[in-house]
């Protein structure tokens, strides 16, 4: 997400939310809570050439933004969706084609369904694990002078993690995440690659993420 997006909807929604005060817990049944978040992660990226079961794999950094959306369905159960992406950059030999000696920017998706344990809740703070399984998708495009590349994948992924909230008002909060994820994408009936039609992409690893919260409803 972008960060002067970001910072601007953190500061309408802190100016509307500190209008009033209540003492109502951060999380409870009957409550939505809305994320955004942006961060680092560490990924382990490994391509498989499904004709010869060669691989190509290393250790990759990149940038996440996600937003997540949760409903308490008790005072410690949650259940959200995640919606997000990670870009990346990796040597286009991973998919056995070269860009003018530079790497490629690949871009995941990711949608997925979240089940969240809130353990401890104060009327500020909300710290909770969660798992996550849904799907997930690899796209790498662009141009190399002899022409435009084209890659598609898609497939599954898991998460786990870890979440901590602190409310500066009721409404209105920082965010901190931890987790650890693992998706498989392959080509399978994708029709308009033009670079890497027989490699699948595994990508598995850790991310941090710090971002705000809004507590709406209950």
């Amino acid at each position: 997400m972008n960060k002067f997006y970001i910072a601007i909807s953190g500061v309408l929604f802190l100016l509307a939310a500190c209008s009033y005060s209540s003492p109502a817990q951060s999380f409870r049944k009957g409550s939505l809570l809305i994320s955004l978040s942006e961060g680092h992660l560490n990924a382990n990226y490994t391509t498989t050439n499904t004709t010869n079961d060669g691989q190509a794999k290393g250790n990759v950094g990149g940038d996440r933004d996600p937003l997540t959306v949760e409903y308490g369905l008790s005072k410690h159960w949650g259940i959200g969706l995640n919606m997000g992406g990670d870009i990346l950059h990796v040597n286009p030999s991973y998919y056995g084609f070269s860009a003018a000696g530079k790497d490629v920017k690949v871009i995941t998706s990711e949608i997925t369904a979240d089940m969240h344990y809130h353990f401890f809740v104060t009327r500020r703070t909300d710290l909770s694990a969660f798992t996550s399984l849904g799907f997930a998708g690899v796209t790498i495009k662009g141009n190399n002078g002899d022409g435009q590349y084209q890659y598609n994948a898609g497939g599954t992924m898991m998460r786990a993690g870890a979440e901590a909230r602190y409310y500066v008002c009721r409404r209105f909060g920082f965010l901190g995440m931890a987790s650890a994820y693992s998706s498989s994408c392959s080509t399978k009936d994708v029709k308009d690659n033009t670079v890497g039609n027989n490699y699948s992409t595994t990508i598995s690893g850790y991310a941090i993420e710090f971002g705000i919260c809004f507590h709406l409803l209950k």
